[in-house]
């Protein structure tokens, strides 16, 4: 059987652009003709998707599936891993929980986890004419060589090309990109064949005299510098890239309080889009200020986090606010903290206990070890509002004469009663991530929170699905415009010539 192309994209460090590079070239091998499909073996994140059949990956795959234009599947991200604490992760494979591995058991557990990557990798290949591949962090993390099933160990295995990218704007992308290669061996500097410069802003002449340079240190062409992409809006992959909407004029204040075990923050991108939001994150009390609408967003660690803002006095604060007439929306673990109480003897959500919550809401939560994963779709109960998104936790909630946010059908076919709002409305908790994709429920919420501070309201905006397909033909239109496209499908072609 005919297998696939493979073409795999490095970087120099985190956050340089690998996860949009790999959706650019999605979308435009897609433009093309081709049936391509992402893939990332090992992603550690707590952005997290539930896709069908009750599986959970990463979100930056589901991304780049979209951009790809097909459905995502948890073989383009066979491993998940989401942080619990700074040395323990929950290690996700092939979409279920395996359990929680400290660092050390998870480097003897990457043993028996290659030979399911590949098993994984091969089965899009032989689905796709092209597989685009996705490394982590940088190749030249030496240290993690020996068991290496993300960089360089992967392009080994499956005998893929590697483009090298690296950030520009952020200093030094010279020297991280001779450094990087010095660091390969020579069979692993040998599969690097073209350099990517990305996020360059300024005149092309300028920067001349460098890429000279780096081709006479290097020897390696350069594939193309993408410039800044400055209307370019998706939502960051790591919490290192979350980032406050930088708004001139705004009407609207929301506060999303940034909890250290923040998860699921894409459900909040959408909102720094809107006309007349200011999207602001805060960590501590003197940072709150005056906000109409707070957020408690989803969290790995709901009781850790909970002790986190008593500790901070951002319980109190948030408590005050509330009493003063600002609206809060709790979204999963923010959900959870809203109630009275949470139970977890088992230490389902880590430590275990049973702690007080936030009592904004007749609420109470019971830890159990079913996770659950499931996409739904539904409408409001107050509004019948639609809504669209997936539901990713540990935890059940039972609400307490109190009516719920939302009813919900899930891709099991069942129907749920979810969330819970309190009787003037202003304090609200869901289960559902992608609440504020949908424009209907994000404009009404948004209006009606606007009304009760006396504020002109709002027309619809575009739905968070719409918003990315512009971004994505956005990616596609800089790689026909400022990559050398035909290098690009040259290293398709020959792997076509091998077979």
């Amino acid at each position: 059987m005919t297998m696939g192309a493979v073409l795999m994209v490095q970087g120099t460090s985190s956050d340089a652009g690998k996860t949009l590079l790999v959706a650019a070239l999605c979308r435009y091998f897609s433009d093309l003709g081709y049936a391509v499909a992402p893939f990332k073996a090992q992603n550690m994140a707590l952005n997290a998707v539930a896709v069908a059949r009750g599986e959970e990956m990463s979100w930056a795959q589901v991304m780049q599936a979209e951009a790809a234009r097909i459905e995502p599947t948890v073989e383009m991200n066979p491993l998940l891993l989401k942080p619990v604490s700074d040395t323990v992760s929950q290690v996700v494979l092939r979409g279920r929980v395996v359990g929680d591995f400290s660092a050390r058991e998870y480097q003897a557990y990457k043993k028996n986890a290659f030979p399911v990557v590949l098993e994984a990798l091969d089965a899009l290949r032989r689905r796709y004419d092209v597989v685009v591949l996705e490394g982590a962090g940088s190749p030249a993390e030496v240290n993690l060589r020996t068991a290496d099933l993300v960089n360089m160990g992967l392009a080994a295995a499956v005998d893929a090309p590697v483009l090298l990218i690296s950030d520009i704007d952020r200093g030094g992308m010279f020297a991280y990109v001779v450094g990087t290669l010095a660091l390969l061996t020579d069979s692993e500097r040998a599969r690097v064949c073209g350099l990517v410069v990305n996020r360059f802003r300024g005149e092309l002449e300028r920067l001349q005299p460098g890429l000279d340079s780096l081709f006479q240190l290097t020897g390696l062409p350069l594939v193309g510098v993408i410039p800044y992409l400055s209307e370019l809006s998706l939502p960051a992959e790591d919490s290192l890239g979350i980032k406050a909407s930088a708004k001139k004029i705004w009407d609207l204040d929301v506060a999303v309080i940034r909890l250290p075990r923040i998860a699921n923050f894409s459900d909040l991108h959408i909102l720094g889009e809107e006309e007349g939001v200011r999207l602001r994150y805060i960590t501590e009390t003197r940072e709150l200020g005056r906000p109409q609408l707070i957020i408690l967003p989803g969290t790995k660690n709901t009781i850790a986090d909970l002790a986190w803002l008593k500790e901070t006095g951002l319980c109190e604060a948030i408590s005050t606010a509330v009493a003063g007439g600002a609206f809060l929306v709790g979204i999963c673990g923010g959900y959870q903290m809203l109630g009275k109480v949470i139970r977890d003897p088992g230490g389902v959500d880590g430590a275990g206990g049973i702690v007080s919550g936030l009592g904004l809401l007749p609420l109470e939560t019971d830890f159990l070890p079913e996770k659950t994963i499931i996409r739904v779709s539904g409408e409001t109960v107050g509004h019948g509002e639609a809504l669209e998104g997936y539901k990713i936790h540990f935890g059940q909630s039972s609400r307490q004469g109190v009516t719920p946010f939302a009813r919900l059908i899930g891709d099991d076919g069942n129907c749920y009663e979810d969330g819970a709002c309190s009787e003037d409305g202003r304090v609200m908790g869901t289960y559902l991530h992608g609440l504020f994709d949908a424009v209907d429920f994000r404009s009404g919420y948004l209006n009606r929170v606007r009304k009760a501070f006396m504020l002109p309201t709002k027309r619809p905006g575009l739905s968070a699905r719409e918003k990315r397909e512009h971004a994505y033909c956005l990616l596609a239109d800089a790689v026909r415009r400022h990559l050398d496209c035909d290098f690009l499908l040259k290293l398709l072609h020959k792997q076509g010539e091998k077979s």
